[in-house]
């Protein structure tokens, strides 16, 4: 899944000579304390404002030009949501531009809308068990789990793995499954070596997925 498919067409960019009370109704409207600030002329991206650095000013007449951040955190339209939720986790940013080479203006992307698509990349929503399991790194074969899971009649949905920390640790293995049947699928992974930590079958709440997508997000940043 790309950026460019996740893009929100709410967010309209400010431009440099709309006024700081622009700016803050804008923010209003679109639910967002950072908008992006564009050269309606070139089309091209000058940097974003933040609600923190206007909402104190008393001349909110005043163009919000001096207040833009030149350096934003800014993403290509054609960038995988992995490899940008990894690049926003690395700058420490909640939002970020999304603009070609050129800087040519595509939207803007909200972290939080990063880890929406995730979950959806992912299946974590849909139901169905997970399992985890930890294996020796030399034993790890994608081609024989699912060989594996498919024999007892399962699907991997989506699937996650931590790297060992060190060349005495195991790899550990998350799985989503497309159903909750998985007495069979335990039994052939266990009789094959593979060493379940966790396993659940139980619908998740909405908290619970989210605070997956964070891990997950977490875990691109290494």
């Amino acid at each position: 899944m790309f950026i460019h498919e996740i893009l929100n067409p709410i967010y309209q960019p400010l431009c440099a000579s709309s006024s700081l009370e622009d700016g803050l109704q804008a923010m209003g409207v679109q639910h967002s304390d950072v908008l992006p600030v564009v050269d309606l002329t070139t089309g091209k991206t000058l940097g974003t404002v933040c609600l923190e650095d206007i909402r104190y000013e008393k001349d909110v007449q005043q163009t919000i030009f001096s207040k833009i951040s030149r350096n934003p955190c800014r993403i290509e339209p054609g960038m995988h949501i992995m490899d940008a939720g990894r690049k926003m986790i690395r700058e420490n940013a909640n939002a970020a531009v999304v603009c070609d080479e050129q800087q040519a203006y595509s939207g803007f992307v909200l972290r939080e809308e990063i880890n929406e698509a995730l979950l959806q990349l992912l299946n974590i929503s849909r139901d169905g068990a997970t399992i985890m399991f930890e294996l020796q790194p030399a034993d790890y074969s994608l081609t024989e789990l699912v060989r594996l899971i498919e024999m007892e009649g399962g699907k991997i949905m989506g699937i996650g793995v931590e790297p060992a920390a060190s060349s005495a640790d195991r790899f550990r293995v998350s799985v989503k499954l497309n159903t909750d049947d998985i007495d069979p699928i335990l039994r052939i992974l266990n009789r094959y070596g593979f060493i379940i930590t966790s396993k659940s079958a139980e619908t998740e709440s909405d908290d619970d997925l989210h605070d997956r997508a964070d891990e997950l997000m977490r875990f691109l940043s290494i």
